[in-house]
């Protein structure tokens, strides 16, 4: 009987289910199963009631209980989802004792993703400071022009879908949580990918590149893969994401 697998989508912040949709079916199409779960700091609470530690906390649950099942997950980070990625899933590997049975985390594909090192928050990666399209209010970071910075490559129609579906409110303080400098950052542990989206007036590619070099230069080999996309690559380019995934994940493309 061949091992069960999955590949797990992290979303980014302001960021549900509902917006990987498309990316979920292309991949479903082809067989894959996958597995996408709202995290707790994207609960749109006012004031913010959840923390990074929340989401990382339920992020291990979830890649620990298909790890006990023997499942072997690719793990595709989104954004924010890169830092609560990086900051939970190192113990999480095949090759750890937190793979139980075989299963655990095989893959890690960062998709427009930040990558922090230990002891090292979203918002001390951009120098402390949020950027000017962000707007702290009292707490609560919401976006300016969400469009666009988000959806810029997104037809009008289907841009205006995806911010209605955009959870309004994010935790400044979540954001300024550095991840554990006593945990191993997972690029350090997994084999790792990163998905460069060219177009991104959220994450520009700049900020991107200086990323995934700090990483290289730690001694940790990078597998690159750039698309001509904005921040949403799984809505405005689901199967060239798809076919990406696939092939980290050794099935190749169809």
């Amino acid at each position: 009987m061949s091992q069960p697998t999955a590949v797990l989508i992290v979303t980014g912040a302001w960021h549900v289910p509902a917006h990987y949709q498309k990316l979920r079916d292309a991949l479903e199409s082809r067989g894959v199963r996958t597995i996408c779960e709202t995290l707790p700091t994207n609960n749109n609470a006012v004031p913010p009631t959840a923390t990074l530690h929340d989401d990382i906390t339920f992020l291990r649950t979830l890649v620990a209980k298909e790890a006990a099942a023997g499942t072997r997950l690719t793990v595709l980070a989104h954004s924010w989802g890169g830092v609560v990625s990086s900051g939970a899933l190192a113990d999480l590997a095949v090759s750890s004792p937190g793979g139980g049975g075989g299963g655990g985390v095989a893959d890690l594909v960062f998709m427009c993703a930040f990558v922090p090192r230990e002891g090292e928050s979203l918002t001390g990666m951009l120098g402390g400071t949020n950027p000017p399209y962000l707007v702290d209010d009292a707490g609560v970071l919401r976006w300016r022009n969400p469009i666009e910075h988000l959806y810029n490559d997104l037809e009008p129609a289907e841009a205006a879908r995806a911010e209605s579906l955009r959870v309004a409110a994010h935790g400044t303080a979540a954001q300024a949580t550095p991840i554990d400098a006593g945990r191993k950052a997972a690029w350090r542990a997994i084999p790792t990918t990163y998905i460069f989206c060219e177009e991104d007036q959220a994450l520009p590619l700049a900020v991107q590149e200086v990323m995934v070099r700090r990483v290289e230069r730690d001694g940790v080999a990078v597998r690159r893969f750039s698309l001509k996309a904005s921040h949403s690559p799984f809505l405005s380019m689901p199967d060239k994401v798809a076919d990406i995934v696939l092939e980290v994940k050794g099935k190749g493309p169809e």
